[in-house]
C-alpha cells in the first residue's frame, strides 16, 4: 500500500527554500496527482498471488506439452529408424545379389580364359612335339 503524499508540508518546504507560494503549491499538487495516478497500476499481494497461480498452471501445462512432444518425437524417430533399417536391409540384399552375380560372371570369364590358355598350351606342346618328331624322321 502506498503512503499518502502531504502536499501542505511539501509546499511549505519549497517555500522555505525560496520558491513562490503559488509555484510550491502547484508543484506539490502535481507530485500528489502523479503519485495517486500510479496507485492503480501498483501490484498488490493478491495480484502477485494470482500471477503466481497462473504461472504455476502455465508451468504445468508447458511440462505436459513438452512431455507430449517428446513422446511424439520418440515415436517418429522409432518409425523412421524402422523404415531406415528396412530400406537398408533391402539395399544390402540387392547389393549382395549384384555382387554375387558379378562374381559368378567373373568366374565364368576366368574359367574361359584358363581353358583358352590351356588349349593354347596343349597346341604349343603338340606343335613342338610334332616338330621334334618330324625333325627326328628327317635325321638319318
Amino acid at each position: 500500500m502506498a503512503a499518502a503524499f502531504d502536499t501542505l508540508t511539501a509546499a511549505r518546504r519549497m517555500e522555505d527554500a525560496g520558491m513562490k507560494r503559488e509555484q510550491a503549491e502547484a508543484v506539490a499538487e502535481a507530485v500528489r496527482t502523479a503519485a495517486e495516478s500510479g496507485r492503480e497500476e501498483l501490484a498488490t499481494r493478491a495480484d502477485m498471488a494470482a500471477v503466481g497461480t497462473e504461472l504455476a498452471a502455465l508451468r504445468t501445462e508447458l511440462k505436459s506439452d513438452i512431455a507430449a512432444l517428446s513422446a511424439e518425437v520418440k515415436s517418429e524417430l522409432g518409425a523412421l529408424s524402422s523404415e531406415f533399417k528396412s530400406e537398408l536391409g533391402a539395399h544390402r540384399t540387392k547389393a549382395r545379389s549384384d555382387l554375387q552375380s558379378g562374381l559368378a560372371g567373373l568366374r565364368v570369364e576366368l574359367l574361359d580364359r584358363m581353358q583358352s590358355s590351356e588349349r593354347r598350351m596343349y597346341a604349343a606342346v603338340f606343335g613342338v612335339g610334332g616338330l621334334l618328331f618330324a625333325a627326328l624322321k628327317l635325321v638319318p
